[in-house]
C-alpha cells in the first residue's frame, strides 16, 4: 500500500485522473478492511450504523463508498472532516487495530493532499470527479442545474415556470422544400426584479455550413391579429394572458431580429404567458444538398425555466425514416457556430434524449402549459390537417443550462432517383 504523500512527490507531474483514481481506491481500500474488522457483520448502510452507533447519514455514506466500483463515482460518499473523525472515534470504541486505524489516517491525509493539488477547495474537487463518474452524474448534474435556476433567477432578474417550442413540419408545395410552422412561448413568467426588458425570441435561418442563402416570409397564425397590437410579435392573442404583453421589435443587424418585451411589475401580480405562432413556406430543403445534409431545428435557452419542452411534429410523408438526435450547444462564446465549424460547439453533457410518443392529436398533452392541446388544434384546424397523419417526439429537460441552443437534428433523405 501506498504511504501517505507517496503519489504526490516533488517533481512528479500531476495527473488529475491518475491521483483521483489511487486516491480514492486506497480510501475505499481502508474502509472495507475497517468494516470488515469490527466483530459483527457491518456491510449494510443500517448496519454500519448500528454496529459503529453513528448517525444513519453517516453509515450511509460508509456503506456506500465501500460497494461503489467506481472510484470516481464514490468521491460522492467520503464524509466530511467532521464525520470521519466521528467514523474513527466510533472504531477505536469497537477495538479496531490503531494499525488500520493509522491507515485510515494515512488515506484520508492522501485525500487532503488531492484536493490541493487540484482543486484547492472540497466542492471543486467533488464536481471535478463526478463529471468522470460512469454513473450517478444524472442526480448531481440536476442539482447543479436547480441551483443554477434559483442564482440565475437574481442575477438576470426573470424566470419562467416552462419554456416551449414546438415545430410543425409539412410537405411545402414548391418541390423539393418543406413547410414550417413553428410555435413558442413561456409560461408563468415573472420578474424578479423591476426594470429588466426580456427578449422573447430571436428569429434566424442559415443552412449547415451558417451562410443564409434564402429569404422567407413568415405568416402570423393569428391571421386577425394587428401588428400594431403587439409590435410586430406573431401572439396567438386566444392563448396570451390579459392584457397583452407589450413588445418590442429589435433589429440586432440584418437578418437577426429580437423581439423584447419591455420593462415591467415584479412577482406573480405580473406573472405572464405569451405563446407566439407563425409559419414559414419552403423553409427548409426537404432532400439532402451540397450545404444539407440534415435538418437542426433549434429552440434558444437564455432565460432560467424550470421545464423546458421541445416537440417536433413531423408529417409521415415527409421522411421514410426519422431518427432525431439531441445536442446542446453552450453559448457563452456567442450564437452556435454552423454544423461544418463542428470543433467549435461546445457541446454540453445531458441525459435527456428525443422520446417518440406516438402518433396523433390525443397524445399532444403536456401539464406544464395550459392549453397546450388546444393550442395544437388551433394549428390543426387552421391549415384543415388531420392530426392522425403526424409523429409527435418531445424534449424534457428540468432546469436547463444557459445560455444555451437546444438542438434536435434529423438526417435528410436523398432526392428520389
Amino acid at each position: 500500500m501506498r504511504q501517505v504523500g507517496s503519489i504526490f512527490e516533488a517533481g512528479q507531474q500531476a495527473s488529475f485522473e491518475r491521483d483521483a483514481e489511487q486516491v480514492l481506491t486506497q480510501i475505499r481500500s481502508v474502509l472495507s478492511d475497517l468494516l470488515g474488522s469490527l466483530p459483527e457483520r457491518a456491510h449494510r448502510p443500517q448496519e454500519v450504523t448500528r454496529v459503529l452507533k453513528v448517525d444513519k447519514k453517516l453509515g450511509w455514506k460508509v456503506a456506500n463508498l465501500v460497494q461503489t466500483p467506481d472510484p470516481f463515482e464514490l468521491a460522492q460518499h467520503v464524509p466530511g472532516r467532521s464525520g470521519l473523525k466521528i467514523l474513527l472515534t466510533a472504531a477505536k470504541n469497537r477495538k479496531v487495530p490503531q494499525e488500520l486505524l493509522d491507515r485510515v489516517q494515512a488515506a484520508i491525509h492522501e485525500y487532503d493532499r488531492l484536493i490541493e493539488v487540484h482543486a484547492g477547495d472540497r466542492a471543486t474537487l467533488e464536481m471535478m470527479l463526478v463529471s468522470r463518474a460512469k454513473q450517478g452524474r444524472e442526480r448531481v448534474d440536476l442539482e447543479h442545474r436547480r441551483a443554477a435556476f434559483r442564482s440565475n433567477s437574481y442575477i438576470w432578474g426573470i424566470q419562467a415556470k416552462t419554456q416551449f417550442r414546438t415545430y410543425f413540419l409539412h410537405p411545402s408545395e414548391q418541390e423539393g422544400l418543406f413547410d414550417l410552422v413553428s410555435l413558442r412561448g413561456f409560461v408563468g413568467l415573472r420578474r424578479i426584479r423591476s426594470g429588466v426588458p426580456f427578449a422573447l425570441h430571436r428569429a434566424k435561418v442559415v443552412d449547415d455550413d451558417g451562410v443564409q442563402r434564402r429569404t422567407f416570409q413568415s405568416e402570423w397564425l393569428d391571421s386577425e391579429a394587428a401588428p400594431e397590437d403587439s409590435c410586430g410579435v406573431p401572439l396567438l392573442r386566444e392563448f396570451c394572458t390579459k392584457p397583452l404583453p407589450k413588445v418590442r421589435r429589435v433589429t440586432v443587424r440584418p437578418g437577426l431580429v429580437d423581439y423584447e418585451i419591455v420593462e415591467g411589475q415584479v412577482g406573480n401580480t405580473a406573472m405572464s404567458t405569451c405563446v407566439m405562432g407563425e409559419l414559414v413556406r419552403g423553409a427548409v430543403p426537404r432532400y439532402r444538398e451540397a450545404h444539407n445534409e440534415r435538418v437542426e431545428l433549434a429552440m434558444r435557452v437564455n432565460t432560467p425555466c424550470e421545464r423546458l419542452i421541445f416537440d417536433q411534429i413531423i408529417h409521415r410523408e415527409l421522411f421514410p425514416k426519422v431518427d432525431p438526435r439531441l445536442s446542446v450547444y453552450s453559448e457563452l462564446t456567442g450564437e452556435t457556430p454552423p454544423l461544418q465549424l463542428a470543433q467549435a460547439r461546445i457541446a454540453l453533457p445531458v441525459f435527456e434524449q428525443v422520446n417518440f410518443l406516438g402518433r396523433g392529436r390525443s397524445i399532444l398533452y403536456s401539464a406544464e402549459v395550459p392549453r397546450y392541446s388546444e393550442i395544437a388544434d388551433f394549428v390543426f384546424n387552421r391549415f384543415g390537417w388531420d392530426s392522425q397523419e403526424w409523429d409527435i417526439y418531445r424534449v424534457t429537460m428540468d432546469f436547463p443550462p444557459i445560455p444555451t441552443s437546444v438542438v434536435v437534428s434529423t438526417d435528410l433523405p436523398s432526392p428520389p432517383s
